[in-house]
């Protein structure tokens, strides 16, 4: 008995060989075919994955140079700005130094010239005093142009001693 073949052995192989070639024809076949499309999908989906990752970095790269464009240009508009400014300080400040040294020279000349009235109106009273003086002293009464005249002569005089 070295192999005992009986024919319910052998039909359990024709049986499983039938199984099998039924299984391959109608299970394996489109199970392997819906793999193979479902593996093509997956594939195309990691294609697309990587196309729009590949996308998003060079996106991130642009965005990334133009921020550092917006940047230098915030920089560049901000020391423009700055410079600006200073500028406008010093002109301004300049200004108002030539306002206050025109202020002044405007003091100083209305100091002058009520200094100059002063003296005018101080001599002019010194002058009356003398001639109310002189006339006390000579005892005689002077007329009013006689007075006139002689103070204004008065004046010319101390004028003229003055310069």
């Amino acid at each position: 008995m070295i192999l005992n073949l009986n024919a319910q052995i052998i039909w359990v192989f024709v049986n499983l060989l039938v199984l099998f070639l039924l299984m391959k024809k109608f299970l394996f076949g489109p199970v392997t075919k819906m793999l193979d499309e479902r593996a093509k999908d997956v594939s195309a989906t990691l294609d697309r994955a990587e196309s729009r990752l590949a996308e998003a970095e060079q996106s991130k790269a642009s965005s990334d140079e133009q921020l550092a464009q917006a940047q230098s240009e915030a920089a560049r508009i901000i020391a423009a700005a700055k410079q600006r400014g200073e500028r406008e300080y010093e002109r301004r400040v300049a200004e108002a130094e030539q306002a206050v040294q025109r202020l002044n020279a405007q003091a100083a000349q209305q100091r002058e010239a009520d200094r100059a009235a002063m003296l005018a109106d101080a001599k002019k009273q010194i002058a009356a005093l003398v001639l109310l003086t002189t006339a006390k002293v000579s005892q005689c009464r002077l007329d009013g142009e006689t007075d006139r005249s002689m103070l204004d002569s008065f004046l010319q005089e101390e004028a003229g001693d003055a310069l």
